[in-house]
């Protein structure tokens, strides 16, 4: 599997270099998206990612730092149709899947490339899923999604609207946190993975890295991202007490990272 980092900020004012959040991965010959905010198609493109590739787009929430390359990104696909035939020839036919926890949101999105030049008609198509907690991929890659409570908890009879998932593929696990309240949230589903990407923007990394250290469940490396102004304002002074703590297992995500696992 190979992991790009897209856009590396949580929903902070405009920072030099950094882009909202969005994560990319291969593996098994395609291509899957973690949460889409602005630029990830540019980026994901100009890094030489083959957006033909594309099979599924996963949303944790639909707040605007994780949703707003959204719309780009799939009106990116039906151009990348119409610069040759053969690109044409690659999507035709093909299903890409999007996965949000509030499908009003994708109706916006649809109503948006259809805004477009024309009429977002297509050689594939878009299905809407909407996440829910359980299994919601287990065909070549694995996803399965939990609810956290980073948007509190739903009145009776509403729907979770925030969640963190779960990936497995080549015999590798990822834990991608989006947007969390507490640690205690991920920790039944911590163990066992070999990345797990953890969210700045509401967190100090070098508390988080005390919580995974003495919860006593193996995991590999840590991939901080979604940065706040905190971090930000001293990212090698942060990145310094986060290692105090957890050594060079620890790394803070930059626009453009690549990471193999």
């Amino acid at each position: 599997m190979i992991l790009h980092v897209l856009g590396s900020c949580s929903g902070t004012e405009p920072m030099p270099g950094r882009h909202h959040t969005s994560v990319s991965l291969e593996t098994g010959g395609k291509l899957y998206f973690l949460d889409a905010g602005e630029n990830c198609s540019y980026t994901s493109y100009l890094l030489g990612i083959d957006q033909l590739r594309t099979d599924s787009i996963f949303i944790s929430h639909t707040h605007m730092d994780h949703t707003g390359g959204l719309p780009e990104l799939l009106w990116n696909l039906r151009k990348l149709c119409t610069l040759s035939p053969e690109n044409e020839e690659r999507l035709r036919g093909r299903t890409i899947r999007v996965f949000l926890p509030d499908l009003d949101v994708f109706d916006g999105v649809c109503k948006m490339l259809r805004g477009s030049e024309g009429n977002y008609e297509t050689v594939f198509t878009l299905d809407p899923h909407l996440v829910e907690d359980g299994e919601l991929l287990s065909s070549g890659l694995s996803v399965s999604a939990f609810h956290n409570y980073h948007l509190g908890t739903p009145a009776q009879g509403e729907p979770w609207r925030s969640f963190s998932f779960v990936l497995r593929a080549e015999g590798r696990q990822i834990l991608y946190s989006g947007d969390f309240r507490d640690f205690s949230e991920l920790l039944p589903h911590l163990g066992g993975s070999d990345l797990v990407l953890l969210e700045t923007g509401h967190h100090r990394a070098f508390e988080l890295c005390r919580e995974l250290l003495h919860s006593g469940v193996p995991f590999g490396r840590v991939l901080f991202f979604h940065h706040g102004v905190e971090i930000l304002r001293d990212f090698e002074g942060e990145l310094a007490l986060a290692r105090e703590v957890l050594g060079d297992r620890v790394s803070f995500a930059g626009d453009g990272m690549r990471i193999e696992l």
